[in-house]
């Protein structure tokens, strides 16, 4: 009976879903984030397959808010890499640190390759949702963000919106 037991539990732990390290999502995102952008294929679409599989439902419907209002200056530069371009050639010095904990997710540091073999430095912050690491937050190495989550910023970004875009 022991026996039959074991191999129950032994059976039901290798039938539960394994979860990818947030280490292999945040590197599979970049590499494939960073192609999009480079190719303008529009892959990198905040609707696309790949876009939903990545990032967090309510990062994406933000974003989607906030680059809808006209003239706003919330972004400033694109949210995943704090930059208005990119080289196809920078991507090979990706670099993914390892996970920390933090607030019930994960913090990496990512250094984005730019010229000159230098790199830009980037948190990026995961949760789990829908069983996966997906990105929910991302901010520049020397700690700014871009404020897509702050309401009064984007209240008066459709206010200031409403009164050039009559």
């Amino acid at each position: 009976m022991r026996a039959l037991l074991l191999i129950f539990c032994m059976v039901l732990a290798s039938c539960t879903a394994h979860i990818e390290s947030p280490e292999n999502r945040v590197e599979q995102f970049y590499l494939f984030y960073l192609n999009a952008f480079v190719s303008d294929n529009h892959q990198d679409d905040l609707d696309s397959a790949q876009m939903r599989d990545f990032v967090a439902n309510d990062t994406r419907l933000r974003l989607k808010e906030v680059m809808s209002i006209y003239e706003q200056e919330i972004i400033g530069a694109d949210y995943f890499t704090y930059a208005q371009d990119y080289a196809p050639e920078w991507i090979a010095g990706l670099k993914v640190g390892k996970s920390q904990e933090y607030m019930g997710g994960k913090v990496l540091d990512v250094r984005l390759g730019i010229q000159d073999g230098k790199s830009y430095p980037l948190k990026v912050y995961l949760r789990v949702e829908e069983g996966k690491w997906k990105i929910y937050r991302v901010r520049a190495g020397d700690g700014y963000e871009q404020d897509i989550f702050d309401d009064k910023a984007i209240a008066a970004a459709k206010t200031y919106a409403a009164t050039i875009n009559d």
